[in-house]
């Protein structure tokens, strides 16, 4: 074994492993994140940009910021703080996984529509999140 070789070998032993982040645990964030009304854990699991659309709030946006939809996301959990969140179905083809759930306030259901897209590094992000008025 030559000395570049070596110093590969040991640097690779050194570092942490990459954690991949999985369906199954964005899935869960995502449940935490609307049961409480946490916008910062939610979104700490988008995609850098995100298609966000809240009806009651009149949000359409086909691309916005991952840090501007935080923002959004805090606004709107402010006017409507959760009483609950259940998911009602989950799907799944190839690197995607769908979910929908309905977010019950005072006063007010939402139905919720959540996508997440495998990266090329295998993690799972939320590309788009719609909340609709019932």
């Amino acid at each position: 074994m030559n000395f570049l070789t070596t110093l590969v070998l040991l640097l690779n032993l050194s570092l942490p492993p990459v954690k991949k982040t999985s369906d199954s645990e964005v899935i869960q964030t995502v449940q935490t994140s609307l049961r409480k009304g946490n916008a910062g854990l939610l979104s700490a699991r988008f995609n850098k940009t995100i298609e966000l659309v809240i009806d009651a709030e009149h949000v359409d946006f086909s691309s916005v910021e991952a840090t501007h939809a935080e923002l959004i996301l805090r606004s709107f959990f402010r006017k409507y703080p959760p009483h609950n969140f259940q998911f009602v179905y989950r799907g799944a083809s190839d690197k995607l996984r769908y979910s929908t759930g309905i977010y019950s306030t005072e006063g007010r259901t939402f139905a919720v529509y959540i996508l997440m897209r495998q990266t090329a590094d295998r993690n799972y992000v939320i590309n788009a999140l719609h909340f609709r008025k019932e």
